[in-house]
């Protein structure tokens, strides 16, 4: 009858419901930390000229009134360009020399001082080298400046060989592989550190991706690539359960708790972890290096991660720069990309997993960045959209309950990252004055990262000096969990360090509310969930792990820096319980050192340190 048909809209599920709410709990929260950003810039009055060069960091072009102050008509975002330039962003704080204005007779204005946001950088500070011991800072002063870099640039690279198992010839022996040993290297993966990190489709994994890798009995193409990095990644994730006594994915189900070594457990015993299985997809990518779409920039993050595990930080910095060409090349060729459809949202899980680490990295070793960040305004956080099923595929989908959990999980992590960076790019410059840092910009950060953590879903939710708690069922649970907690105390942290440099240098503007603030932030440095207990146990898979250590050793040293301060205010303010914690830290540090140079360098530095 030539009418035309008129279908109901299907009713979104609670899945969805509870999604949506959580995207746009998050999107308000961005969107008023941006407007504070934004009010600070509209508020700065109109910079004077000067005859020479002027050196600007990226909160020269922002000054800190109180959020009260604000006018009415403020606008909703700020735009790329009012961000200053990825140079801004990522030039080394160390590098930046004082602000003055002196044209046209005008006196010198107050001194900006710029504080490194790397927690290296605390070894640098004046009174951290007046008052801890001369045997610490002559060491320190006979490295160089960025010695971190120094260390890891030049460490013997990683090794290339390949210990073939089985005895089989080394041409045939991934041909050889039981399908039973990939499938459980890739179930492990997809447990633990896809859980975190969503760079892949589980569901596109098994019925696309893994099949084209067996068709070819892993060609030189870039699904045996992908096969073999998560195999790679999948050999630390077994190495995880069993440091944590979890039983692995295909034996979660059955009776009884605890790991047992599965019957291809020969493939993960060499050091690192799964080594043959990321150097046979390193030679498969070196043909493959000038291709820039999705695959090719999963490829690079799940390099990312492998170094980041194994404590290679610079290489990690390297593959995380390819993968962010990748994101941006492929904005630049679709400018009607459709972040609604499958691809598209895959493409948004590949960019925030750059974008984030990138941050990371960047800020603790003062590397370049690679110019991803300004796009960040222009691509949605992912809303994991459900893998379209090819009629070849197996039947059913392969989702968990525990989905929607991690899901949730990854959007408070990116959520979290843009209020850790407005942190460093709002507080992290002052002037010699009482009112710097300004308190009223401090309490409004603060009350952005209570709505962080408010605006959690009810199965990520905690209440501040919550205890760790250790029942988890599955490694994934337990990092996702301490994560959360660790990233929130960091957040307070450093909102608070600021406070604790003008103590150090400028006792004389100190207040008695900035002591109680610094009090508060001592406390919060320590005892982060992702350092203790249960997660650090499996150092396989602990996320973040330089920068952990980084951390670590920037609060121990103002810990001990504070216990010799001339100031007895501040003495008060050392935190109950500090010395053991800086012990357990030390460990964790000491641990981590024969992994890497640059960590073993700072170790040496802290045994340098006498107790008080």
């Amino acid at each position: 009858m030539n009418l035309e048909c008129t279908y109901q809209s299907p009713r979104p599920t609670k899945k969805d419901q509870s999604m949506t709410v959580a995207i746009n709990a998050i999107r308000r929260l961005e969107s008023k930390i941006e407007n504070l950003t934004a009010a600070v810039q509209a508020s700065k009055p109109p910079p004077i000229p000067s005859h020479g060069f002027e050196h600007h960091s990226p909160l020269s072009i922002h000054s800190q009134p109180s959020p009260g102050t604000f006018a009415n008509g403020v606008p909703n975002s700020l735009s790329r360009h009012d961000r200053g330039s990825v140079h801004e962003i990522g030039v080394s704080p160390q590098s930046m020399g004082p602000q003055t204005t002196v044209a046209y007779g005008i006196s010198e204005a107050p001194r900006k001082i710029s504080l490194s946001f790397s927690q290296h950088g605390v070894s640098l500070w004046p009174a951290v080298k007046q008052i801890l011991p001369p045997a610490f800072t002559e060491a320190r002063a006979a490295l160089a400046t960025d010695y971190v870099v120094e260390c890891e640039t030049q460490r013997t690279p990683l090794s290339i060989r390949i210990d073939t198992p089985y005895r089989a010839p080394s041409v045939l022996w991934l041909p050889a592989l039981p399908l039973s040993s990939i499938k459980g290297l890739s179930d492990a993966y997809f447990a633990v550190f896809n859980r975190s990190n969503p760079l892949l489709d589980k569901q596109h994994f098994f019925s696309t991706t893994l099949g084209c890798a067996m068709e070819t009995k892993f060609g030189y193409d870039i699904e045996a690539c992908l096969v073999l990095l998560v195999c790679a990644l999948g050999c630390l994730a077994v190495k995880a359960h069993e440091e944590g006594n979890f039983p692995l994915p295909s034996r979660s189900h059955l009776p009884g708790r605890g790991f047992v070594p599965p019957k291809w457990y020969e493939l993960i015993l060499e050091e690192p972890p799964g080594l043959k299985f990321f150097n046979e997809a390193r030679m498969r990518i070196g043909l493959l290096v000038c291709q820039n779409d999705l695959q090719t920039g999963q490829v690079w993050m799940l390099q990312t991660a492998y170094y980041a595990q194994i404590l290679r930080p610079i290489e990690s910095w390297t593959t995380v720069n390819r993968a962010a060409l990748c994101c941006t090349s492929m904005l630049k060729r679709n400018d009607a990309m459709d972040f609604d459809q499958w691809e598209g949202d895959m493409f948004c899980r590949l960019f925030w997993n750059t974008l984030m680490y990138e941050t990371i990295i960047t800020q603790e070793l003062n590397l370049p960045l690679s110019g991803v960040q300004e796009y960040e305004p222009d691509v949605p956080i992912p809303k994991f959209t459900s893998c379209p099923q090819p009629e070849t595929s197996i039947p059913g989908p392969l989702v968990d309950d525990d989905d929607s959990f991690f899901n949730f999980h990854f959007l408070a992590q990116a959520a979290h990252r843009i209020l850790l960076t407005r942190i460093r790019h709002l507080l992290y410059e002052f002037t010699e004055s009482e009112g710097s840092p300004t308190a009223a910009l401090t309490a409004e950060i603060h009350h952005q990262l209570e709505q962080w953590r408010g605006n959690l879903p009810p199965a990520l939710q905690f209440a501040e000096g919550d205890t760790i708690n250790d029942d988890s069922p599955s490694p994934a649970r337990v990092i996702a969990k301490d994560m959360l907690r660790s990233r929130y105390l960091v957040a307070k942290y450093h909102s608070g360090r600021s406070f604790l440099y003008k103590a150090l240098h400028f006792p004389q503007h100190v207040n008695d509310s900035e002591y109680a603030r610094i009090a508060e932030a001592l406390k919060d440095g320590m005892y982060w969930p992702s350092t203790m207990g249960r997660c650090t146990q499996m150092q396989s898979a602990l996320p973040l792990k330089f920068g952990w250590c980084c951390q670590c050793f920037g609060q121990i040293l103002l810990l001990h820096t504070v216990a010799r301060s001339p100031d007895p205010k501040l003495r008060e303010a050392l935190p109950d319980g500090w010395q053991s914690w800086v012990r357990i830290m030390v460990e964790l540090i000491t641990k981590c050192a024969e992994y890497s140079p640059a960590i073993a360098k700072d170790a040496e530095l802290v045994r340098l340190l006498d107790w008080p």
